[in-house]
This record gives structure tokens, C-alpha cells and sequence, in this order.
């Protein structure tokens, strides 16, 4: 039984606030993802089910098959505690989103939350569907997979190309990035990013591979004739330390361009910590963009130009797949959702040189 404790872990948070959440206390104070955060994860694993399908069945006299008999959804994440607490938080966005479009379709009402570091092949038999969200692989022909008819991936490639998956298309997001510095006259650009670490969801075992962004900016850079090993600095993680670390080195380098591009807003707020310690102003002695739009990004000095992702749109999206195929498609979709630039002060204006 799923106990507020497990709520509590999976969230971040502690069991009181999970609890006076769960209660709908008035008089709590928190902020509006955090309870809808908890509300989520309380549903994907299954709090209470047994309530809410009597609440469902008293609104209707008429009581579909698929709520007598809901279907199975596991759901398999790369982070774990899903904490809004975290300055990205990208993945806890997702999956509230994910569930909130799961939870009002009826076909959806059972679902099972299943943690990386403890699952194997044999923890996914029974399931009739599998969210997958993060860099996580496994085994697309394995029996047990094989036997879960509806599967999607967020935010990582299908294996084989076999299944579903929604993620966004980092080849746009850096073009967009490079595009928007030629527009107002910058063309030595440099970009600052992480590798990606991929996790076998049977072992736990990481493997380091090279980031979609790294990528789609070094092949700019070979069609334009310039050595990658001149304008890509690459560190081990997605996180503000990890961006200060490495922007300090490029500074000191001698070899810092005119305009940065980090490949997430994280990694660019470490970076905006190390320009402005060596006295660079953001917006006039260098230019910055970011990647992602977390909600940071519009309270920093000077507010950062960022390729929005659209998170919440990721979570739904990954939703809507899996109930069309819950619904009949019977063929696997590769599925980007739009992107755009917000243009804030990071960057120099074209009047400004």
C-alpha cells in the first residue's frame, strides 16, 4: 500500500505538506506546482484509487469497460525525487503535466510509478502501457517489453525507432540560438554544454555519450569552416556548478567570443556567476542565450535570452501519444513540439555596437 511517506520521497517534500496538500487544507501555504506536483504523483502511484473510482462511478450510471477494468500505465524516470524544489525542476514539470492529461482520460485511471534504481525487466510485466521519461534505454525486443502493446519515450530517442518519443529537436533550438547572434551582427559564438549520461533501467549502469546540442553546434561549425575545438567546451553535467567551473576556464583561457550560447539555462546561470565575478557585463561586453526558459531565467541580471522548450507541452504531448494509441494507432510517431526564442537582455541590440 502507498503510504504519504512514499508520496513525500517521490516529491521532495516532507509527509506534512503531502498530507495538508492531499486534504485541500486552506490554510497551507505553497506554491501551486508543488501541490500539483504532489496531486500528480499521488495518482501515477496509485493513492487512493480505490476512492476515486467510486467517486467516478457515482458521477455516471453508465460505467465504461475500461474503468471496470482501467488499464495499467507504468512510468519509468530518469530523476528521482521528482522535486520542484530544484532549480530546473524540468523533469517534475513533465511529469505533472504527463499525468494531468493521463488522469482525466478513463482509460488511464490505474497507473503504477515505477523508480529506475529499482526496476528490472520482470518489475514491468502486467503493464498494459509505458512512459519512459529521461535518458533511459532498455531492450525493445526483450519478452516482457514486448508484451506492453503501448509505449512512449519523453525527452530521449525511441530504440530502434520502434516506439513513440517526444523530445524536442535541439538541432532547431541551437540553429535558432545561432541565428538570433548573426541577426544582431555576432558571429564569434561559442557554445558551453554537458555530455549526456545514459542509464540502462535493468542495471543502473551510466553510459557517456555525446549531447543532440554539442552535436547540431559542431556541425555549424564545420560547415562554416571553424575548428570545434575552438568554440566547445564541454563539462560533465547539466548544472549551474558545472557552468561556472567551465565558463571560469574559458575566461582565463584568453579565448572567451564574443557570444555564448550554454545548452541549458542551468548551465548558463553558473556561467552568469563567473562573467560577472571577472567584471563582464552581460548584454554589452559579451552575449548570452540559454536553453530551456525555466522560470528563473526572467529574474536574472540582465533577464536571459532563452530558447523556450515548452515543458508542460512535452508531459501533455507524451500523454496525448499514448492515449491515441491506447485509442487505435497502431504505428510509432517521432513527435517535436514547437520551440521559439524569447529575446530578453542578455544580448546586445543592434544599435548597441
Amino acid at each position: 500500500m502507498v503510504t504519504l511517506n512514499d508520496i513525500a520521497r517521490a516529491c521532495g517534500v516532507s509527509k506534512t505538506t503531502v498530507s495538508r496538500v492531499l486534504n485541500n487544507d486552506s490554510q497551507f501555504s505553497v506554491s501551486a506546482e508543488t501541490r500539483e506536483l504532489i496531486h500528480s504523483t499521488a495518482a501515477s502511484m496509485n493513492y487512493d484509487t480505490e476512492k476515486r473510482l467510486r467517486s467516478r462511478k457515482k458521477a455516471s450510471k453508465t460505467v465504461s469497460s475500461s474503468a471496470q477494468n482501467p488499464l495499467k500505465i507504468g512510468i519509468l524516470s530518469e530523476d528521482y525525487p521528482l522535486s520542484l524544489d530544484k532549480a530546473g525542476n524540468y523533469y517534475a514539470k513533465i511529469f505533472s503535466s504527463l499525468i494531468s492529461t493521463l488522469s482525466s482520460h478513463p482509460s488511464a485511471l490505474q497507473l503504477q510509478f515505477q523508480y529506475t534504481y529499482k526496476s528490472s525487466y520482470d518489475d514491468l510485466q502486467g503493464l498494459d502501457g509505458l512512459i519512459i521519461i529521461g535518458k533511459l534505454t532498455l531492450d525493445p525486443y526483450h519478452p516482457v517489453i514486448a508484451s506492453i502493446k503501448y509505449k512512449v519515450f519523453v525527452d530521449y530517442v525511441s530504440p530502434d525507432g520502434l516506439f513513440d518519443s517526444v523530445r524536442i529537436d535541439f538541432d532547431d533550438a541551437v540553429n535558432l540560438a545561432i541565428s538570433y547572434f548573426q541577426k544582431i551582427g555576432l558571429y564569434d559564438i561559442g557554445f558551453i554544454g554537458s555530455y549526456d549520461h545514459i542509464t540502462t533501467i535493468t542495471s543502473n549502469e551510466q553510459k557517456r555519450t555525446l549531447d543532440s546540442r554539442q552535436i547540431a553546434f559542431e556541425n555549424y561549425c564545420y560547415r562554416n569552416h571553424i575548428n570545434p575545438k575552438d568554440r566547445v567546451w564541454i563539462t560533465e553535467t547539466f548544472t549551474s556548478d558545472d557552468g561556472y567551473h567551465l565558463t571560469n576556464q574559458v575566461i582565463r583561457s584568453g579565448n572567451l567570443p564574443q557570444a555564448l550560447l550554454y545548452a541549458s539555462d542551468e548551465l548558463a546561470l553558473g556561467g552568469y556567476k563567473a562573467l560577472q565575478e571577472h567584471k563582464l557585463e552581460i548584454g554589452k561586453d559579451i552575449s548570452v542565450i540559454g536553453i530551456d526558459n525555466l522560470s528563473f531565467t526572467n529574474f536574472l541580471n540582465p533577464p536571459l535570452t532563452t530558447v523556450s522548450l515548452n515543458i508542460s507541452l512535452i508531459g501533455s504531448t507524451a500523454a496525448d501519444a499514448l492515449l491515441s494509441q491506447i485509442e487505435g494507432r497502431s504505428f510509432p510517431l517521432t513527435i517535436h513540439p514547437p520551440i521559439h526564442l524569447i529575446i530578453r537582455s542578455s544580448c546586445k541590440m543592434p544599435d548597441t555596437f
